[in-house]
């Protein structure tokens, strides 16, 4: 019988435990296979002739199943299947893991993606340059505000930056982390696929209701002196909002708006922050975003990942919808006529 044409995944580590016994490991997950020799492999991997007998064919399509081979055909004759920017094979790597075969056709979605940067919160400009890094294909500022020397960080606006415009030292950071990412804005009247809430004080309600008016899914990234917070992801009419929270809030404390407004103040001198916080903060918001473009749902839907030092620790923090708030929007029926 004639065996399947396959390749390795490129996450696929192969490790000898005997003449004829391998371990695959991809990721976490790991597999054993006793009783196979040399040239079984070299079948299994696509390097020798594919002739195999039926349990071996069984074999690959449960390797292929897992993840831990990839069909070598499928792979040549399709294009959504390679790699959409050479430098971005490491990812491709990684995604393979959850994805398998279809890992590039996930890299492929995200560059066709737009994520949008509100706010000049110190780790804004960071999670645009990760998103970009990681195969976003448009990742844009929208804040016009002036960089000031305390908001530099590794990765994110520099030092040489300070008293530039935000919004163009923001991409600037994006195309040293991802050199052919589209820093422009979308054509008028394109919506953004996520908007990335960079403040460290409460979002202003006049902004958080346009951002339901658009039904433009957003992600709150705030940074305090000790800890910092990703989440909620609105996704508007379908989740628990802002506004939620703040209603939560107000229940368990009847002076939250008064507090809020004063919070909203900008802050006179430099924001309190670690920069080792705001650095691992930005990778949390990063991964947060790009479950979300995956067509995953983060831990973030819903609540509010608290990233804690010294150690590090992630609490998520639950904020359901709200019984007072009008926020989640009734999908219309259609007529009967």
């Amino acid at each position: 019988m004639t065996g399947i044409a396959t390749i390795l995944s490129p996450a696929t580590r192969v490790l000898w435990r005997s003449d004829h016994c391998i371990q695959l490991e991809s990721g976490a997950r790991r597999i054993v296979l006793d009783g196979v020799g040399p040239a079984v492999v070299r079948r299994l991997i696509g390097r020798g002739e594919q002739e195999a007998a039926a349990d071996t064919t069984d074999l690959q399509a449960a390797l292929i199943e897992g993840g831990f081979l990839w069909p070598a055909s499928q792979l040549a004759d399709d294009p959504r299947r390679a790699p959409p920017a050479p430098r971005l094979a490491g990812e491709l790597a990684a995604l393979s893991v959850k994805h398998g075969e279809h890992a590039a056709e996930v890299l492929g979605a995200r560059s066709r993606c737009t994520v949008a940067i509100h706010g000049s919160g110190r780790v804004g400009a960071q999670v645009a340059a990760l998103l970009a890094a990681a195969g976003v294909g448009r990742v844009h500022a929208l804040e016009h505000g002036t960089v000031r020397l305390h908001q530099a960080m590794p990765g994110g606006v520099r030092p040489v930056d300070e008293g530039a415009r935000w919004d163009q030292a923001t991409g600037a950071a994006v195309l040293r982390a991802a050199p052919e990412i589209d820093t422009t804005p979308p054509p008028l009247g394109d919506r953004p696929d996520l908007i990335v809430l960079a403040y460290d004080e409460p979002v202003d309600p006049d902004r958080r209701a346009a951002l339901h008016a658009r039904r433009c899914a957003h992600l709150l990234v705030s940074l305090a002196a000790d800890h910092g917070i990703v989440g909620p992801l609105v996704i508007p009419g379908l989740t628990s909002c802002l506004g939620c929270t703040d209603r939560h809030r107000r229940d368990r404390d009847p002076r939250w708006d008064v507090l809020a407004v004063q919070l909203s103040q900008p802050c006179r001198a430099a924001a309190a922050s670690q920069v080792a916080v705001a650095a691992a903060l930005a990778g949390l918001a990063a991964m947060q975003a790009l479950s979300f473009l995956d067509g995953g749902r983060p831990s973030s839907i819903e609540g509010a990942l608290h990233l804690q030092p010294p150690d590090g620790q992630v609490r998520r923090r639950s904020w359901p919808p709200h019984p007072d708030c009008d926020c989640m929007i009734e999908e219309s029926k259609p007529d009967d006529g």
